[in-house]
């Protein structure tokens, strides 16, 4: 009934350019997974307007709905979805099989998208006898056979290991860079951000704050607001302004960390 609704999110606006990469962020309670499923034509809205392409998305048949999700957007989630009793390369042919391709193109096509994500060796492999960070990028392999020009990344390394994590965040980097595929990475972790155009970060159902990597960086009270944590090297910075040390402290990397720390040891007549 109408009294124990739950209004999820409250006026949001935002909106992607194509060839764009966006970042959501927010801990868990804060609207972003309710978000994601709107943008990915998952769940309908109450109030409000969502164009994609071009396109009001509002309360079409279903057949349609599954049409424009096929055609428009690409899903990777934590869970790497894959059909653990197909190949690599049967698990990317698939969602082709749906659309009509011919089989020997279904299997170009899955190959030539395997040798991108470097996976050519794996084609016969079953998932089991993978890791997580080459079954994520099995997966992505998947959505980029298909075509999507836009790809949700729904927290894709929470699961990888480190070195996954790494080829996953640089796969992501490759596909918005070289490919312009309009990205939209929903993670917590900031480490994961840094190459992203914008960052929205999510409270309450609502889009609490905007900015790029370096505005977002530098408002340490804003992200701590909503319940998410600075990269370890911006954290680093922020401490050694505290500090007195009269440096930068919207950093990116390691790199550009040291460069300040240097910079300003040389500014003070120290030398490092």
């Amino acid at each position: 009934g109408k009294s124990n609704e739950v209004h999820v999110l409250k006026g949001i606006s935002l909106s992607i350019e194509d060839g764009e990469f966006v970042s959501i962020m927010g801990a868990s309670g804060s609207g972003k997974s309710t978000l994601l499923n709107i943008l990915g034509i998952l769940d309908n809205y109450d109030e409000g307007e969502y164009w994609l392409a071009g396109r009001l998305i509002k309360s079409q048949s279903e057949t349609e709905t599954a049409r424009l999700r096929n055609e428009l957007i690409g899903f990777v989630f934590q869970s790497f979805n894959l059909l653990n009793f197909k190949t690599a390369l049967e698990n990317v042919a698939l969602p082709l099989y749906y659309k009509g391709v011919s089989r020997s193109e279904r299997n170009r096509l899955a190959m030539e998208q395997l040798d991108k994500m470097g996976l050519k060796s794996w084609a016969e492999h079953l998932p089991s006898e993978m890791s997580g960070g080459q079954k994520q990028r099995v997966a992505i392999a998947g959505i980029l056979a298909m075509e999507s020009p836009c790809i949700v990344f729904d927290e894709p390394t929470a699961m990888l290991d480190p070195k996954g994590r790494r080829d996953v965040l640089n796969t992501i980097r490759y596909l918005n860079r070289e490919k312009g595929i309009t990205i939209i990475l929903i993670t917590h972790n900031m480490e994961e951000v840094v190459d992203a155009d914008v960052i929205h970060l999510m409270k309450d159902g609502k889009v609490y704050a905007s900015g790029t990597p370096r505005e977002i960086f530098s408002r340490p009270k804003t992200v701590e607001a909503c319940g998410l944590e600075l990269p370890v090297v911006t954290q680093i910075a922020h401490g050694l302004k505290q500090g007195g040390l009269n440096i930068r402290v919207d950093v990116l990397d390691e790199e550009e960390l040291c460069a300040e720390i240097s910079d300003a040891y040389e500014a003070a007549g120290e030398g490092v």
